[in-house]
């Protein structure tokens, strides 16, 4: 009898909380869907974590919906920085991804990217050696 009684307490969609937990799994299973669109996953996943901890009870235990929720929501906030360092080092050391960048920037903008990234770095005062300009 007691492992019905505690079953229906973590889903009953009645407990505002149990709904919030669910909506914040369903916010982390998103961010994982759109691991691709970085920013988005960035931001879901955030959220996701952030209304799983506030599902806590009265004792700080989490609901398993809202444990679901914190590692959906890791794997979508952790995966899309991945995808941003990664981004970051293919353009600075695969000189055929650089080219590919500059020929672009260059198409939008009307600028290398070479020249605007030797742009920032001379009005912030710093330089960094990139390897693929070589």
């Amino acid at each position: 009898m007691i492992e019905n009684y505690e079953y229906n307490q973590t889903h009953n969609p009645l407990n505002p909380r149990v709904s919030l937990a669910t909506i914040a799994s369903i916010m982390g299973l998103i961010s994982i869907a759109l691991l691709l669109s970085v920013y988005l996953s960035i931001l879901l996943g955030g959220i996701a974590i952030t209304l799983a901890l506030l599902t806590r009870d009265e004792k700080g235990t989490l609901y398993p919906q809202a444990k679901r929720a914190i590692v959906f929501g890791l794997v979508g906030l952790f995966g899309g920085y991945a995808l941003i360092v990664t981004s970051f080092v293919t353009v600075f050391t695969d000189p055929e991804a650089h080219r590919m960048v500059n020929q672009y920037s260059e198409a939008v903008t009307g600028e290398s990217f070479d020249t605007m990234f030797k742009r920032i770095t001379d009005n912030l005062g710093v330089s960094f050696d990139i390897p693929a300009n070589e």
